[in-house]
């Protein structure tokens, strides 16, 4: 499994990173909220507000997820394919039609 996001020691934090969840004060009020690109007088700032660690987007991690996502809309796209070819003596109703429908959006991803 991918870890989205890394919890780093203030002092690991450097310039550029990614906030992965809102950054909250001692009593809930958001300071920075999630996806802002941290700077170097952000980081001097949330140290004054006494906080230790971040939640941080890990990068690598998202270049690999992007590539996985990548193959998987290739290899649905290739099932999807498969699929048009084994149902392609259409056209159908009834069962056969429901049958279709239910594993073009299991395909998909669209199936609960």
């Amino acid at each position: 499994m991918i870890k989205k996001h890394l919890y780093l020691v203030l002092a690991q934090v450097k310039p550029g990173d990614i906030l992965a969840e809102e950054l909250l004060d001692k009593i809930g009020h958001v300071l920075l909220p999630a996806g802002t690109t941290l700077t170097a007088s952000m980081l001097k700032a949330i140290g004054n507000h006494h906080i230790h660690q971040l939640s941080i987007q890990n990068v690598e991690n998202q270049e690999a997820s992007t590539a996985n996502e990548e193959e998987t809309r290739e290899n649905n796209g290739q099932q999807l394919e498969r699929l048009n070819r084994l149902f392609r003596h259409g056209p159908y109703e009834g069962p056969t039609e429901i049958l279709r429908s239910y594993i073009t959006k299991y395909r998909q991803g669209e199936a609960s």
